[in-house]
């Protein structure tokens, strides 16, 4: 008769040979291979449970078979979220059905089909900000590089041949780069104002005393008794096409003053291509042609206010020039908006007399009112100037923390518009359309990746949107703009313009796998608040980076997110370097060749499997999103298999098969209640701590303290005081049962049956 031992030793001394050679039983790898291939087309617990092969693969692989029975209990337990701490699997304490409930996902962690996730949202707003805060930081850049190229130029053609010397020209006089009339442009950057006969003179110059003359007799027109609507409506048409042509017009000669080539483009010998004062011009109009004012447009607004305020000598002065009104509003929060005959009463008020009206108006125009030395009549007090230096310190300090507060309030209103609509998009085609919503939460996303409405067309955004920012081959890619790429990833949507699921590394269902292992693991020795604090800390850290993380590079270069994964996977600290970890990562499991398919530890392939990466690094977008991952189904099949060897063994047996279980479970468990929870379990270690099979009976409480009195559950950690448990276990059991101890019929001079044998046997059974 065979002992337990031998048994035991027969499987146990090359588990992953075992495993092969099971793996290879014909009927076995026709179940494993209809569970691979089926399991990715169900989508429900009905299709589930009412699928005979599938569920009993794998209520067998969980070592629930005993329970196939019970599909309403089932039911309650894959329906669990493990996630919530009070869901049905999560009171159980038997920890089969944990983790029953971890390797299926049926909707209760899957992430949901939309337009954007809360943290894609949240990224986007901060892209945002950061973008707005950057302006300025740009701002200076092109402003440097405009500078100090231009002090190279020898000829006009240089400053076209650099297209972002020319484009910042162009944006500073606002020509469009992909409409500009070359020769047209050109001409007019060679011409020379105070010359009747050059480009501009010539060209110009007449249209513009011919349309100033047609502008006057609209006016006029427009103001004639009896004018229909339909009139007056073609009237002020055609009063904004003249004034946008004179304005063209009046920009083509400040183009004309900003520099000095001659007509054929050449520059005079010792003279340079600006003038300090023509790139102060060129550079404050491009300063002050962009979206929004910058810190650098404040402080240019700054230095102009101290030029121009010294010579001011009345209020009709003051507030005839638009840009120091402006600031004197902006200085004291009083809204732009604000009537200039208001204003102009307000500085004529007395702020030192209690009596004065200018009091009920408000703290603001009290402030505007003590900041000017103007009197009653809107002349300057006797013997004083505007502002002496304290009024003209205190209201442009005033002025540079407030200059940019409705800006902030208009982007604060912005974001909250954004969250509040971005919801409601139900396809691409909704977010392209033209409603009033979609139109600000497109101009939202764009400045947000600081690109302009005007460089992008609805069709070239769709051409984005639907086209894959992962594949180096993809028409996005193929724009060689980072911030398309970016704009791509802050969005879900597929291929034909609907909306798709959020492309993350790894799915909700196997960050809250991880989590839970990483806190039990990290918590089994010190239950103290302050660990719990921490191991919570990281994996907040660790779900938050999951839902950016793009790269293999990424994670690995990160050692508290590789850090926190190796320990859920029940790896010890630095056993796999990041170089190790990376080659599984993007290994393919269907490759039997790949590097993780070549490490005997099934933990590897499981690692690989939890991820959705390409060979290449990088997200793979072509993962479809199932009830159960490559990992679970890497899981649940190597599972199976351990289990069918384990019966085998138990034919053989019964002894043999309490160890090998035991042996494979001791690591997972975390307290004695786990123990007591699984008949086998619990069996296993009375017999190998000798306490007598009637205990069973007695209270859970009595029979906890009793196995604490034996036992410390984080012996089981340690596979040196496993082994010593098993091999007395088997020695124990073989007496109880009857059975000879191998080394005994060694002596005995009866005939042992060798390893040979009993793989014989085992073959002969199998066949």
């Amino acid at each position: 008769m065979i002992s337990s031992y031998q048994s035991f030793t027969f499987y146990a001394r090359d588990m992953s040979q075992s495993l092969q050679r099971k793996a290879s039983d014909p009927i076995i790898a026709r179940d494993a291979k209809y569970y691979r291939d089926t399991i990715g087309s169900i989508k429900t617990i009905d299709e589930f449970l009412n699928n005979d092969r599938i569920y009993t693969y794998a209520m067998k692989a969980y070592g629930l078979e005993e329970m196939t029975y019970a599909k309403a209990f089932i039911r309650k337990i894959l329906e669990s979220d493990l996630a919530d701490s009070n869901s049905f699997a999560n009171r159980l304490e038997d920890n089969r059905y944990k983790a029953l409930a971890a390797a299926y996902d049926f909707g209760k962690t899957v992430a949901t089909k939309v337009v954007q996730t809360s943290s894609q949202i949240e990224n986007l707003i901060g892209t945002y900000d950061q973008t707005i805060a950057s302006n300025d930081t740009f701002l200076q850049q092109e402003t440097d590089y405009f500078v100090a190229l231009t002090k190279t130029f020898t000829n006009v053609d240089d400053l076209f041949a650099n297209t972002r010397t020319r484009d910042y020209v162009f944006k500073a006089f606002n020509i469009d780069p992909k409409t500009f009339d070359y020769q047209t442009i050109r001409n007019v950057i060679t011409s020379d104002i105070s010359d009747p006969a050059s480009y501009v003179n010539t060209e110009f110059f007449p249209k513009l005393l011919e349309w100033d003359t047609i502008l006057l007799d609209l006016y006029d027109q427009r103001i004639e008794p009896g004018k229909t609507p339909a009139e007056k409506e073609k009237i002020d048409y055609l009063i904004t096409q003249y004034s946008k042509r004179i304005d063209t017009v009046n920009t083509y000669f400040e183009l004309a003053a900003s520099f000095n080539f001659k007509a054929d483009g050449s520059l005079d010998p010792a003279v340079s291509v600006q003038s300090d004062a023509q790139q102060k011009l060129v550079t404050e109009r491009y300063v002050f042609t962009q979206p929004r004012l910058t810190q650098t447009g404040a402080l240019l607004n700054k230095s102009y206010y101290e030029e121009k305020i010294a010579s001011v000598t009345s209020i009709t002065e003051l507030l005839n020039d638009g840009r120091l009104s402006k600031m004197v509003l902006q200085a004291f929060g009083i809204s732009l908006n604000t009537s200039k005959a208001d204003v102009e009463w307000a500085l004529k008020q007395d702020p030192s007399d209690p009596a004065s009206p200018i009091h009920a108006k408000g703290k603001a125009f009290v402030a505007l009112a003590s900041a000017f030395n103007f009197e009653a009549d809107g002349s300057l007090t006797p013997s004083k100037t505007a502002q002496d230096e304290t009024q003209k310190y205190d209201l442009l300090s005033n002025y540079i923390v407030r200059y940019d507060d409705a800006d902030e309030e208009a982007d604060a209103e912005a974001t909250t518009k954004y969250k509040r609509y971005i919801g409601l998009t139900a396809n691409l085609d909704d977010f392209l359309s033209r409603t009033a919503a979609a139109g600000l939460v497109r101009e939202y996303a764009l400045k947000a990746h600081n690109i302009s409405p005007d460089e992008v067309s609805l069709f070239k955004l769709k051409q984005i949107l639907t086209s894959d920012p992962y594949d180096p081959k993809s028409y996005l890619n193929s724009l060689k703009d980072e911030r398309f790429v970016k704009l791509a990833k802050s969005f879900n949507f597929a291929a034909d313009g609907s909306i798709g699921s959020p492309r993350f590394a790894q799915s909700e269902n196997e960050i809250t796998r991880i989590a839970k292992a990483y806190y039990a693991e990290m918590t089994r020795n010190d239950s103290s608040q302050s660990a719990k604090d921490k191991a919570e800390a990281e994996i907040s850290y660790y779900r938050s980076k999951m839902q950016t993380l793009e790269t293999v590079d990424e994670l690995v270069a990160d050692e508290r997110i590789s850090s926190l994964l190796l320990t859920a996977e029940g790896f010890k600290s630095k056993e796999v370097n990041s170089e190790t970890l990376r080659k599984i990562l993007i290994s393919d499991l269907a490759d039997p060749t790949s590097y993780a398919n070549t490490l005997n530890d099934i933990r590897f392939q499981k690692i690989t499997g939890s991820f959705n990466f390409t060979k290449e690094g990088f997200i793979d977008s072509s993962v479809e999103t199932g009830v159960q991952t490559q990992r679970g189904i890497i899981e649940t099949s190597n599972l199976f298999l351990t289990q069918m060897l384990e019966q085998e063994a138990g034919e053989d047996n019964v002894g043999a098969r309490l160890a090998l279980y035991f042996q494979r479970m001791a690591p997972t468990l975390r307290s004695v209640y786990e123990i007591l929870a699984d008949t086998a379990l619990a069996d296993f270690v009375r017999t190998s701590l000798s306490i007598p099979a009637e205990t069973a009976g007695a209270d859970i409480d009595v029979q906890k303290k009793l196995l604490e009195r034996y036992l410390d559950i984080n012996d089981l950690q340690d596979p040196e005081k496993v082994d010593i448990m098993v091999r007395r276990f088997l020695a124990l059991y073989d007496i109880e049962n009857g059975t000879p101890d191998p080394l005994t019929s060694l002596f005995s001079g009866n005939n042992s049956i060798s390893f040979e044998t009993v793989a014989a046997l085992s073959q002969l059974r199998n066949s």
